[in-house]
């Protein structure tokens, strides 16, 4: 199920314009205002717990995107009492890797935010396979969380920000194959055409042997097999009984004496004369 709106392209941007912030401008005017319960300059990041799902599920639950996805997500502690995150997520789990980075304004020493890397590995730690999907993720500072001055509450941070992207475009690769691979068979579908697609339904079945001489229903055939059938139901046990007689008024004199050997040779015709007395 694929993504249903794009809030990119309802922000009518001129051509050429994208949304690509930085670092300063994604803590200053997204997550220090989404923590403040302020309105944003736009409605374009989606709300998700990045922590239920895998991460190339995240991509279809963005509200834009097609290299990087952006997301305010919510984090909870690994234990109650503690300040260490619960990193667990779908089938496997994410690992930090490098050093923290402060975020702070230009002009400015004091840091808005922190800034941290962080890599999916797949399965159960400390055995996990390591992928090519990365989360940038922006945090407050410890003195700036409202949830982690809750004691007793499993919430580490009301929301962070993050921004998801796969080092080598996997996704966005698999996604292209999959139009061009639907695509193609929808081609396929519509312009392949077998002999057997011409044949005619309503046509009339075969008749099969049990029916007399074998009828087959192809045109001109039918009725020459049918000029025989008067022969097939003589019993030439009885040369003088009624049915004898009858065939013999019925037959037709223009039939020269060549046909009438022709058919006296046929199977039903040596049946019949197996039944014969002798004279």
């Amino acid at each position: 199920m694929g993504r249903t709106r794009d809030a990119e392209a309802e922000l009518n941007l001129p051509p050429g314009f994208r949304f690509h912030p930085t670092d300063e401008e994604l803590v200053v005017h997204y997550l220090c205002r989404k923590a403040a319960h302020q309105c944003l300059p736009a409605p374009i990041i989606a709300e998700v717990n990045l922590y239920k799902f895998n991460p190339w599920e995240l991509p279809d639950k963005a509200l834009f995107g097609q290299r990087e996805w952006y997301f305010f997500t919510p984090r909870d502690r690994k234990y109650p009492n503690g300040t260490r995150p619960n990193r667990a997520a779908g089938k496997g789990y994410w690992k930090a890797t490098g050093a923290d980075k402060p975020v702070a304004p230009k002009g400015s020493s004091r840091a808005l935010g922190i800034k941290k890397a962080l890599v999916f590995y797949s399965g159960k730690a400390p055995k996990g396979v390591k992928t090519d999907w990365i989360i940038h993720e922006y945090r407050l500072p410890d003195s700036n969380r409202s949830a982690a001055n809750r004691k007793g509450s499993l919430k580490l941070d009301e929301w962070v920000l993050c921004r998801l992207y796969n080092k080598k475009n996997a996704w966005e690769k698999m996604q292209l194959n999959q139009k061009e691979t639907t695509s193609l068979a929808d081609t396929e579908s519509d312009s392949f055409r077998t002999t057997e697609s011409d044949v005619d339904d309503s046509a009339p079945e075969f008749r099969g042997p049990e029916m007399a001489g074998n009828l087959l229903s192809f045109g001109g055939q039918e009725q020459r097999i049918e000029e025989y059938d008067w022969y097939t139901e003589l019993k030439l046990d009885e040369p003088e009984g009624p049915g004898m007689m009858m065939a013999f008024r019925n037959f037709d004199a223009s039939l020269n004496q060549d046909f009438f050997f022709q058919a006296m040779s046929t199977p039903n015709a040596r049946l019949s004369q197996a039944n014969l007395p002798p004279f």
